[in-house]
């Protein structure tokens, strides 16, 4: 998620820019202002090259890429500067930069000297911001969409021997339909495939819009729900067309998604701290909790009274009374609480911990206990069919574990790359997307580890 105040800076300076306009300034901020490259940046952003990019940026009367991340970054030091006391030379070090190059980008950005900025402060500096992009709107030109091409893409994956399918973009979250298709979100390609694990091969490829992050399929298999987070919306897409039928704004950056049993509500969380129950048929926010951290995961007990989130920074998993929607139990865990699942039984709950491995609560009296230890950063889990085996995705050890339940035993299956979301296809196969360009169909063996 982009930090919260360098993007309510950017947002606030410039109301009047449309929803893309402000994912791409979330974008910016995310990376503090220096995007790896304009191409991978227009990609974030659903766009096919940086031109196309540059040519809406000059519809919406903002100056390009350049000078807007020069902007950002100038914002970012500032903010930095004045939480920390660090000096502009003590910044750039931090993030091997020459201090000569920071000096130089802020006077060619702003046209002014850092001590200058300084003085000024934070609001100067945001005035002066405003002023540098409201001179550039031609008149003709503000009302104009910031607006890529949003016709459906050609599928990019192609079949290839072995369990691997390329799929640039980032995968991170990917889900299975009750009907058996597998949709995998591409976080920097702005897009939702759909994967025919039997021929290995991506069918579609649907435009959702900027950093879409998580994805809940009904039980019916007639709409996904994509969290779309830096565009603070919930992109509803027709599973029987294959096209976006609707968007579901939200307040803040949408994350984690978890529908309802009766699939009539729709629980997520944002960067404001705040879990929201959203009423599918009115679009309308029924119920908000105050969260004390940001939550990357829900997870629905099987009787759908209860509904847990994990506080990342916080080390907890809070239970929710989805009735009155107010908070009835904290677990105490510990470490870096990640994804979770509930047994179908409703007895176990399984934790993803990234600093000690994997954790389990026993639901019906709260005891906390340590499953296994696995080293990697474990941020995704999910259950084998009989439930005897949780594989948890390790996103710096490049693997998968497999963890047998009753013994803690565990078993490593190499995946390299970034391993994330995981879900069970038929024939039981193992789907687990790779942030590092592809996705995984690894074979299963329920009931060992």
């Amino acid at each position: 998620m982009p930090p919260l105040q360098l993007t309510h800076v950017l947002h606030s300076s410039l109301p009047h820019v449309s929803v893309r306009g402000r994912a791409l300034l979330s974008a910016l901020a995310c990376v503090n202002g220096r995007p790896s490259s304009t191409t991978e940046l227009a990609q974030w952003l659903g766009f096919h090259d940086r031109y196309q990019l540059a040519r809406a940026l000059k519809h919406e009367g903002l100056p390009p890429v350049e000078t807007l991340g020069g902007w950002t970054r100038t914002l970012y030091w500032i903010i930095e500067s004045q939480a920390s006391g660090a000096t502009l030379r003590e910044l750039a070090l931090r993030e091997h930069l020459h201090p000569a190059v920071a000096y130089k980008l802020i006077r060619r950005v702003t046209g002014r000297r850092w001590s200058e900025i300084q003085r000024d402060g934070l609001s100067g500096a945001v005035l002066s911001f405003r002023d540098h992009c409201a001179n550039r709107v031609p008149a003709r030109d503000q009302q104009r969409p910031f607006r890529p091409d949003l016709r459906q893409r050609p599928p990019s994956g192609l079949p290839v021997s072995g369990n691997r399918v390329p799929m640039p973009g980032a995968p991170c979250a990917v889900a299975r339909s009750d009907a058996g298709d597998i949709y995998v979100a591409l976080g920097h390609a702005a897009a939702l495939a759909r994967l025919d694990v039997a021929t290995r091969r991506v069918t579609e490829m649907i435009s959702v819009g900027c950093v879409p992050s998580c994805i809940a399929i009904d039980s019916r298999c007639a709409s996904a729900y994509v969290s779309v987070q830096f565009e603070g919306a919930i992109t509803v897409v027709d599973l029987a067309t294959q096209t976006v039928s609707a968007r579901i704004p939200v307040p803040g950056d949408p994350f984690p998604l978890q529908l309802s049993r009766n699939g009539q509500v729709l629980y997520t969380a944002t960067n404001a701290d705040c879990l929201h129950a959203l009423v599918l048929s009115t679009g309308k926010i029924a119920g908000t909790v105050a969260l004390p951290a940001p939550s990357h995961f829900l997870a629905l007990h099987p009787t759908g009274r209860s509904l847990y989130a994990a506080g990342r920074e916080s080390g907890t998993v809070l239970e929710i009374d989805t009735t009155r929607f107010r908070i009835t139990r904290t677990f105490l865990l510990g470490g870096v609480c990640q994804e979770m699942a509930v047994t179908a039984d409703g007895r176990w709950l399984y934790v993803a911990n990234e600093d000690h491995g994997l954790d389990v609560i026993r639901l019906t009296d709260g005891h906390v206990a340590h499953v296994a230890t696995v080293k990697g950063r474990a941020v995704h889990l999910t259950l084998s069919a009989d439930e005897r085996i949780v594989y948890v995705a390790l996103y710096e050890g490049g693997a998968v574990a497999a963890v047998d339940s009753r013994s803690g035993r565990v078993r490593l299956i190499p995946t390299g790359g970034r391993p994330r979301s995981m879900v069970t296809a038929p024939h039981g196969t193992l789907v687990v997307s790779n942030e590092a360009g592809w996705v995984d169909l690894l074979p299963t063996a329920p009931g060992s580890a």
